[in-house]
């Protein structure tokens, strides 16, 4: 073998090697987006359903307004008013989970997507349990016609929905933690 058939047998390797280097990234780029995907889909997944039960429950509240005798009229408004700005963060928050489907969209993007989304749960997250115990406790105090069976009704709602909403922030926590470690990664692999 003379010294030109070693050089090209050599090109011809390093070229395949970098072929399959450009593959296995382009490959660990995918899994990594998938990852993302799926994770972005959960988180999304649990906010449409969210949505589904502030929907319901605006629905089942209005046929409420028009029967004074069972719920004060100041109550109801109250009530729905929490319900439909409820309704609209949630549906933001689900706009802003929808750019994270375009594949075509820079790792920057996300990042910057993912930050302006975990504001906003943040701010939910501090201040939406607050407003909903306020509400509680302001239609509590309207209404006074609560008996011990209603409150304790109400008091084991609550906690119900305490616990639900501990496990779901654990959660939703956990996957958002995945996703910025993904595009972290991600970010690595552009550079």
């Amino acid at each position: 073998m003379d010294l030109e058939q070693m050089k090209a047998g050599w090109n011809k390797l390093s070229a395949q090697l970098d072929k399959n280097n450009t593959i296995n990234t382009r490959v660990v780029h995918e899994m990594i987006s998938a990852r993302n995907r799926t994770n972005y889909e959960r988180i999304a997944r649990d906010h449409k359903f969210t949505l589904s039960v502030l929907v319901l429950l605006a629905a089942a509240a209005l046929p409420f307004q028009a029967r004074t005798e069972i719920i004060q009229m100041s109550s109801a408004i109250l009530i729905e008013v929490v319900l439909f700005a409820s309704i609209a963060v949630t549906s933001y928050m689900l706009k802003l989970l929808s750019g994270f489907e375009h594949s075509e969209r820079s790792v920057e993007q996300m990042t910057q997507d993912v930050l302006a989304y975990k504001r906003l749960y943040s701010l939910n997250q501090r201040f939406g349990g607050v407003v909903a115990v306020v509400v509680i406790g302001v239609v509590y105090a309207i209404e006074q016609a609560f008996t011990t069976n209603a409150l304790m009704a109400l008091g084991a709602a609550l906690v119900a929905a305490v616990a639900f909403g501990i496990y779901q922030t654990k959660r939703h926590n956990r996957l958002l933690k995945d996703i910025e470690s993904g595009l972290k990664e991600l970010n690595e692999f552009g550079k």
